[in-house]
């Protein structure tokens, strides 16, 4: 509670401090509109329903390309963590291509999928997957080899081993990995409704931005930050509930 509370103050006291100064003409308020301004335009957009069209078209495509990313992530890791050769042929190409920025996939997602919803979800789950391929692979590598030979010496091998030992031991980095592509996701989908999309939150921002209507881009991006604290809060809440010996610090 009371780490909320001082979180709770902090925002108020930015808050206040913004709106004070674009009252009092410290900075030019149609290029930062101040709070007001900004609820009032997201009240707007909540009445006229463009908000919630908007959110669902996101929410989507958030949720689909989040668990094919997870998933395809999670297996890669699995492999080329438990398994050398994969992991000296596959690993440096993975490592290779996650650095390439989204926005330059996106030609490439156009060209492959085409303007529909396939582009934006295949994105969207690159932004996924690299996070979670990295944590697991770096989790499978990091079990403790005296519980893979103290669960041998009881008996444990094949598939028993891998879910009694090495997958359980990986969880909590697993659900790192996770946790980062809740937002990693979110950074890649911005990317793909910018550039090919004619809905959604990043494309509602970008749309705004070339309209001048500075209050509404503001709007927006309030939204995909609240919303992306939401996801994170409920995120950590389940990885608390679901793996209990995991230490939560968050």
């Amino acid at each position: 509670m009371t780490r909320w509370l001082s979180a709770a103050a902090s925002a108020a006291a930015l808050l206040l401090a913004w709106e004070l100064a674009a009252r009092f003409g410290a900075y030019p308020p149609h290029l930062f509109p101040p709070p007001s301004a900004v609820l009032h335009e997201l009240l707007a957009m909540a009445r006229s329903g463009e908000l919630a069209t908007d959110l669902a078209a996101s929410g989507r495509r958030w949720a689909a390309g989040l668990a094919l990313g997870s998933a395809l992530g999670a297996a890669a890791g699995l492999l080329t963590g438990a398994w050398r050769p994969a992991r000296l042929t596959a690993s440096p190409l993975l490592h290779m291509t996650r650095a390439v920025p989204f926005m330059m996939l996106m030609p490439l997602a156009l060209l492959w999928f085409g303007l529909g919803e396939a582009s934006k979800i295949m994105v969207a789950a690159w932004g996924a997957f690299f996070p979670v391929w990295l944590s697991t692979e770096t989790a499978v590598l990091g079990v403790e080899r005296e519980y893979v030979w103290a669960a041998r010496t009881l008996g444990a091998e094949g598939p028993r081993l891998w879910f009694e030992v090495h997958w359980r031991r990986c969880l909590p980095g697993v659900a790192t990995g996770l946790r980062l592509a809740v937002s990693t996701t979110m950074f890649a989908l911005a990317a793909a409704e910018m550039v090919g999309s004619f809905d959604g939150i990043a494309y509602r921002a970008f749309y705004s931005y070339q309209m001048f209507q500075s209050e509404k881009m503001m709007a927006c991006i309030v939204v995909v930050a609240a919303a992306g604290l939401a996801a994170d809060r409920l995120f950590a809440a389940a990885a608390a509930r679901l793996l209990p010996w995991r230490e939560e610090d968050s």
